[in-house]
């Protein structure tokens, strides 16, 4: 069974961590900012992505309206695989019930991958991105 623990607090997720030995994934989320931006309870800090990461899971990059535009998306994520490493990060779907979405459909998802390799990342890494990482960890826990 997949452990998915979007909406848990960073005490659930550490009690998790202590109880499991597999990856766990945080379906959707977007880091907190550092400017005084009022966010959902959903954004969490860095040692809460760092968390998921210790455990080899992926964090889904949430394309969510707490982005200001889909620049500041592509951004954020780079943000993400800052904080938690390339190896850790992933596409925050829940695009159904988004609040205010800068990514809207799965057809834009050329239009991310594109504006990451634009920012610096290689080929590979997008495709890390782009699906690998959660290849990877639900192969490892249901493979």
């Amino acid at each position: 069974m997949v452990i998915d623990v979007a909406h848990a607090s960073f005490m659930t997720v550490q009690g998790v961590v202590s109880i499991t030995d597999a990856p766990i994934i945080l379906s959707h989320s977007i880091l907190k900012m550092e400017d005084s931006r009022p966010l959902s309870k959903r954004a969490i800090t860095p040692e809460h992505a760092k968390l998921v990461a210790s455990t080899g899971g992926v964090i889904g990059a949430w394309p969510s309206g707490f982005n200001k535009s889909f620049e500041e998306f592509v951004d954020n994520t780079l943000r993400l695989v800052d904080v938690a490493g390339i190896d850790h990060v992933g596409l925050g779907t829940d695009m159904d019930s988004n609040f205010k979405p800068v990514l809207d459909s799965y057809l834009l998802l050329p239009k991310w991958s594109d504006a990451l390799k634009a920012k610096g990342l290689s080929t590979g890494e997008v495709g890390k991105i782009m699906g690998g990482n959660a290849r990877r960890v639900l192969g490892k826990v249901i493979g």
